[in-house]
């Protein structure tokens, strides 16, 4: 794997936005000196919507890919309505989170998590290239650079399954090739904020400010903490204050979670069982509460009707009635539901609260410990920026607004917070060295072998090659969790075989939360993955077969390169990464 070079041989930037519950992409020109930026935004669905579709992905009974987005889940009821089947998935990037191989469609079946990833992404690139032809004519992909975003959240082994998927859908022809880039959703936010924010806010935006980006989209919530290194005339510029952070679990998608835990309990167990095995009632449901959630605030007047009758003669008007009576027993006063007609029923505003509160209260206490942190290093924050599509929520606005606002913070929704993300990519492709530094989540060394010294290494760890005595298991650290890395920052090791007749020189790449670690095998340590080295013929020497590493923290995700003696680069070295 090469340290990342700069490519500027590229004509046009596309982003691709892959969210949990939304996804979309966007086109920027490379810029000319002194040029004005010019970002369109699309839906892969739809060519006259600005903004982006569901994230949704409809296969055949022969696993073939059928359509995606918002054209999947119409799609999808129309095959429904004919009486066959197919495999919707959605909300598949969460199984990504837990490093699952397989993804779950609607109705319970599977497919590799590859195949349905990878689809999304060759669906939505092919999209974007058919719109670039439309507007600039013939399009050579080798003049395309390609900025994919992902979770700040999420660690070498998502990104490097994205980079593969990217390879899979025909995006990119290798894992290291230069003209694809990682893009950290909150830094794109961060950058997209500051680029297209009212002057009266921009010009508040000086140098030494301190930002937050608290982005909540559909499953994750990523929150970064920037310090501004330039004025609000000035080319963006800026470095990391505190690691990236937030919660995987916390985003809009899992208030769903919540209300379906409702409905366990308002259904009962066997209405419940048939409300999940009927995918299309369970889909329009779920329809129709994302429309009550997107509107709901306590304290408004609007109430939060939701409508059964897609449950049809499962759920008759009798049965309604008798659910909501025996609902009510046990949850009396604020808690009650209310019947409307025969097929609808009033969720109070207790309740409905409830599906949200418990992650408001994890995105509450996470940025006041955020504040604290940033008050120990002697620094004020002065504006939240809320982006990300579950940051249209009034609720959620409110809570933040009513916890941390004052006349020294600022809490600010752009003005489309879903695309803030997408429209950030391109202007991180335009300028990826804008974030001047990153702040190390983790300690990242090797395993390797040293000389054994009686005073500072325990006999355990000692063994005897080619009669010299080492020590073995020794972390050997890059960096350390909290270490400020520069972007460019680069950190070089020189590593020689132990043995005479070696040929290959395996790497073993380890990582820890713990800033303080000395062997691989202490708690808490993790294997990452391998570097894997042709290091020459079994007749040279040790001291030829030297070889030097190459690694850099400072990216969005590792980069590493291995030389010989010489210097010059070993081609046949190869990254891995524990990927199940």
């Amino acid at each position: 794997m090469a340290i990342l070079q700069d490519d500027n041989s590229f004509t046009h930037i596309i982003a691709i936005d892959f969210g949990t519950g939304a996804s979309g992409y966007a086109i920027t020109p490379k810029l000319a000196e002194g040029g004005i930026k010019r970002i369109e935004v699309f839906n892969p669905c739809d060519d006259s919507d600005d903004q982006k579709t569901v994230t949704a992905i409809l296969f055949n009974n022969n696993f073939e890919f059928v359509a995606f987005g918002s054209q999947a889940l119409h799609r999808y009821a129309e095959i429904l309505d004919d009486g066959d089947t197919a495999l919707l998935f959605q909300t598949y990037k969460i199984h990504l989170l837990h490093l699952h191989t397989s993804a779950v469609s609607v109705d319970g079946r599977e497919l590799p998590l590859m195949k349905v990833i990878s689809g999304t992404l060759k669906y939505i690139s092919e999209k974007a290239i058919q719109k670039l032809t439309e507007q600039i004519g013939k399009v050579l992909k080798t003049k395309i650079k390609w900025v994919l975003t992902v979770p700040a959240l999420w660690n070498e082994e998502h990104k490097q399954f994205m980079r593969k998927a990217c390879v899979e859908a025909n995006i990119v022809d290798g894992l290291n090739a230069p003209n694809l880039l990682l893009c950290l959703e909150p830094e794109g936010a961060s950058m997209s904020v500051r680029e297209d924010t009212e002057q009266s806010v921009r010009n508040q935006m000086i140098k030494n400010s301190v930002v937050m980006v608290l982005d909540c989209g559909g499953g994750t919530v990523d929150i970064t903490i920037h310090k501004l290194l330039c004025n609000p005339d000035e080319k963006f510029l800026c470095e990391e204050l505190l690691p990236s952070s937030g919660g995987c679990e916390w985003g809009s998608k899992f208030v769903d979670v919540y209300f379906e835990e409702f409905l366990k309990e308002f259904f009962g167990a066997e209405l419940f069982e048939v409300y999940m095995k009927n995918a299309l009632s369970r889909l329009e449901i779920v329809k129709h509460f994302e429309m009550l959630k997107r509107k709901f605030c306590p304290g408004t007047e609007e109430r939060s009707r939701l409508q059964l009758s897609y449950m049809g003669d499962e759920l008759s008007a009798k049965k309604l009635a008798d659910l909501v009576k025996n609902y009510n027993k046990s949850h009396p006063g604020d808690h009650e539901v209310k019947l409307r007609g025969s097929s609808s029923i009033d969720l109070p505003p207790v309740l409905m609260g409830s599906f949200f509160q418990p992650l408001f209260e994890n995105i509450k206490s996470k940025v006041s410990q955020l504040i604290s942190q940033i008050k120990s290093k002697n620094e004020d924050l002065k504006f939240i920026f809320m982006v990300g599509g579950f940051s249209e929520s009034p609720f959620l606005k409110n809570e933040i607004k009513s916890s941390f606002e004052n006349p020294s913070l600022q809490i600010l929704v752009p003005r489309r917070p879903q695309v803030c993300v997408v429209r950030g990519a391109c202007l991180f492709g335009l300028n990826p060295h804008s974030i001047s530094s990153r702040i190390a989540k983790k300690t990242y060394g090797i395993n390797t072998l040293t000389t054994f010294d009686n005073e500072k290494h325990p006999e355990k760890k000692k063994v005897v090659i080619e009669g010299e005595d080492f020590c073995e298991d020794v972390f050997d650290a890059f960096v350390r969790a909290g270490d400020s890395v520069g972007n460019e920052e680069v950190h070089v090791k020189t590593y020689c075989p132990v043995r005479s007749r070696q040929t290959v020189m395996r790497i073993i790449f380890y990582c820890t939360d713990s800033g303080d670690v000395d062997f691989i095998d202490e708690d808490g340590v993790e294997q990452l993955g391998e570097l894997t080295i042709d290091i020459g013929r079994p007749f040279q020497s040790v001291e030829d077969k030297t070889v030097k590493v190459t690694l850099r923290f400072g990216a969005t995700h590792i980069y590493a390169c291995a030389t010989n003696r010489d210097g010059t680069e070993i081609r046949n070295c190869e990254f891995k990464f524990d990927l199940t």
